[in-house]
């Protein structure tokens, strides 16, 4: 039943993460002090990835919302998050370009793109051969009247974007 509540499981994440940072693994309390300020400048940048809301256009066009059955790259390398074949983040940047947002905290970064309608951050942690690998993908969306866009519709934004 937990599995389908939101942010339960980038909670669980966090807390394997955690329970990682061991005391005789070198880092102790000034490791777990990173992890959490870690956390809140991630909270930080997804409060700050959302814009307030605007007026509709002029011309009355309303947004089409991407189809939600997007196999774009984007897609692809956003599902791969957390897996063990997890996208590189060069990978991410070359194929969604550069990001609005980049913020470097201890061992890992947070991307952050931002589109018409949903903004996407990107968190990354080093691999056992030191490469950054993509650990999980939040879509959101960047008005405050909408619902969360799925990551494949961030996705298929993201692939018209570069199009364009």
């Amino acid at each position: 039943c937990h599995e389908f509540i939101p942010g339960v499981l980038a909670f669980k994440r966090a807390g394997r993460a955690w329970q990682a940072l061991r005391a005789d693994a070198g880092g102790g309390t000034f490791a777990r002090m990173r992890f959490i300020a870690s956390l809140a400048a991630l909270a930080l940048l997804a409060a700050c990835a959302t814009a307030a809301p605007t007026a509709p256009a002029a011309n009355g066009a309303t947004p089409i919302a991407p189809t939600s059955t997007s196999s774009s790259r984007q897609a692809q390398l956003l599902r791969s998050a957390g897996g063990a074949n997890a996208a590189s983040q060069q990978d991410v940047e070359r194929v969604f370009g550069n990001a609005d947002i980049v913020r470097r905290e201890g061992g890992g970064t947070a991307l952050t793109y931002r589109f018409e309608s949903c903004a996407l951050l990107m968190l990354f942690a080093a691999d056992g051969h030191n490469t950054m690998r993509l650990q999980e993908a939040h879509p959101s969306a960047r008005r405050g009247t909408g619902a969360a866009p799925s990551l494949d519709q961030c996705a298929a934004e993201a692939a018209a974007a570069r199009r364009s």
